[in-house]
């Protein structure tokens, strides 16, 4: 038999296969990645992605394919949608709203999720929701709640919102679950009440006092079962579990999980003070009626950082603050800690850390998050998700003087090769948020450096350089395989902005990549469709 009859061959039996056994196919893809493997083929798949496609997170998705599932999908069919302004999709959240209005087409989602948004679009686009009657999950970001109005969306069961702690607007509706992240450090009074009827409560805090607040407004929370708390002030007074004890006996009857991690500082030596504030939690309520247990990680130092939290780990973001895990003191058994960090999927050090939790490192750390100069290579080789072969996104932060430490100056190949396999998110900073300091832009000679190693796989780049002919020259030249760029140009002033019209004078290529382009001061980001360079 020929080749050309055996392809034929094989075509029609594809085509004659069962739409049930393309159904369960579509059930491991994404409904992004169906859509876009099926839909082009003929009108029976491009019928039957219609019907069985219904959710969108468009979380590090391409421009080229936004495009594509917009104008070739029936948008009315949707019930979830995720939108976000992050890292990997700079502006995908304006773009969106320019090419389809939310009040018109989006009207009938039961999930909506919009982040990483400036307070202006996420104020204006809660202004235009309200009339969505179907909504049962809302995610959304920014929001200072001062001068909105309150909202009642009689189908909303968990909402997720960063906002300030003035939550008036959202007490009346009422929610199963809310996830609340305290962003807005705003100047007005704080109003922090929540809705009676929750039942599950997640709260990140990161300024002072905010523990204490939240303790007020959790008293009216009679029908609470499961409450989770990350915060991450360091200000903080030392933990201390009989006021929590004391809390849960008296305002929270039906609490049946209570997780937790508070970082507080840290200004004693003995070991005795750290068992001291375990033995807090460590009660005949905590232990033996509730069976919750504790673990505190404490540097050496005097003046440090400690942080106490509730055991199993409960957040996908860990830090790594002491210098050696085997100084971590626990009320829990040895057998009962082999699962406590299997949430984890981000690992932070912030420290010169010289023995790594075992149990941290074999768990799927997917982001990597580097920020003392210190790092010991031979613990980072044991972390499976960079070391072998996986699918998903991995990202690595870390300032340029770490990374250029970890691979010996770029002189170690098996690491330098890892980094070249694995990294598809790099973000070269000393913190979450640019600075302005001199150290962290990068030179053309290192820029060489991490074009050598990441252009081949590297995805998503955040990166500070001195010059905007850098950005033309060998970023957008070289790194071929970017679908987001952000970079942070020291140079600023008339006539030294990043356009698309700028930048196609430097290189008529240029006029054929398909982007986005969102300028904000000295920083710039971009959002790449299809690259023909």
């Amino acid at each position: 038999m020929s080749i050309v009859k055996r392809f034929k061959h094989a075509l029609t039996e594809f085509e004659t296969l069962p739409n049930e056994l393309f159904l369960e196919m579509f059930g491991y893809l994404t409904c992004i990645e169906t859509v876009w493997a099926f839909a082009r083929l003929n009108n029976r798949f491009r019928n039957l992605t219609l019907e069985y496609c219904r959710t969108f997170d468009f979380k590090s998705i391409s421009k080229t394919k936004l495009d594509y599932i917009t104008q070739q999908h029936d948008i009315r069919r949707w019930k979830s949608l995720r939108l976000s302004d992050d890292d990997d999709t700079p502006g995908q959240v304006t773009y969106f709203c320019q090419i389809l209005s939310f009040a018109n087409n989006l009207s009938h989602l039961e999930a909506l999720t919009v982040v990483n948004t400036q307070c202006t679009i996420t104020n204006s686009l809660l202004s235009q929701i309200t009339s969505f009657q179907h909504l049962v999950s809302l995610t959304i970001g920014s929001i200072c709640g001062k001068n909105l109005p309150c909202i009642n969306l009689v189908s909303l069961k968990y909402l997720s919102i960063n906002s300030c702690m003035h939550t008036i607007w959202f007490q009346k509706i009422s929610l199963d679950g809310l996830q609340h992240t305290f962003e807005h450090n705003c100047n007005h009074e704080h109003c922090l009440v929540y809705p009676t009827t929750l039942r599950n409560l997640k709260i990140f805090a990161d300024r002072q006092g905010g523990t204490d607040i939240v303790r007020t407004a959790l008293k009216s929370l009679s029908k609470l079962t499961n409450l989770a708390i990350y915060d991450g002030a360091w200000e903080n007074a030392v933990p201390d579990g009989r006021v929590w004890e004391e809390l849960i006996k008296v305002s929270l009857p039906c609490l049946k999980e209570f997780n937790f991690c508070f970082k507080f500082w840290r200004d004693f030596t003995s070991t005795s003070d750290i068992d001291s504030i375990i033995s807090t939690f460590s009660t005949p309520f905590y232990r033996q009626q509730k069976s919750w247990f504790v673990q505190c990680d404490t540097h050496y130092q005097q003046f440090s950082v400690a942080m106490l939290y509730s055991l199993p780990y409960a957040f996908e973001h860990f830090e790594v603050i002491t210098h050696s895990s085997q100084n971590s003191l626990s009320n829990i058994n040895e057998t009962s800690k082999m699962q406590s960090y299997k949430s984890v999927k981000t690992l932070v050090v912030d420290a010169k850390c010289e023995t790594m939790n075992e149990r941290l490192l074999l768990r799927n750390i997917v982001n990597l998050h580097l920020t003392h100069r210190h790092i010991f290579v031979n613990w980072i080789l044991k972390i499976r998700r960079l070391t072998q072969l996986t699918l998903g996104h991995q990202s690595l932060a870390t300032p340029y003087q770490v990374l250029c430490s970890i691979t010996n100056r770029w002189k170690h190949k098996l690491i330098c090769d890892i980094l070249s396999r694995k990294i598809r998110s790099l973000k070269l900073t000393s913190s979450d948020c640019f600075s302005v300091n001199l150290k962290n832009y990068i030179k053309v000679d290192q820029l060489l450096n991490i074009i050598r190693v990441f252009s081949r796989h590297c995805e998503h780049l955040s990166i500070a350089v001195y010059s905007r002919n850098i950005v033309a020259g060998l970023i957008l030249r070289c790194m071929n395989q970017l679908r987001s760029l952000k970079v942070y140009v020291q140079e600023h002033g008339h006539n030294m902005h990043i356009s698309k019209q700028w930048l196609t004078d430097q290189n008529s290529d240029f006029h054929n990549l398909d982007y986005y382009l969102v300028s904000n001061g000295h920083e710039y980001s971009f959002w790449f469709g299809r690259r023909y360079l």
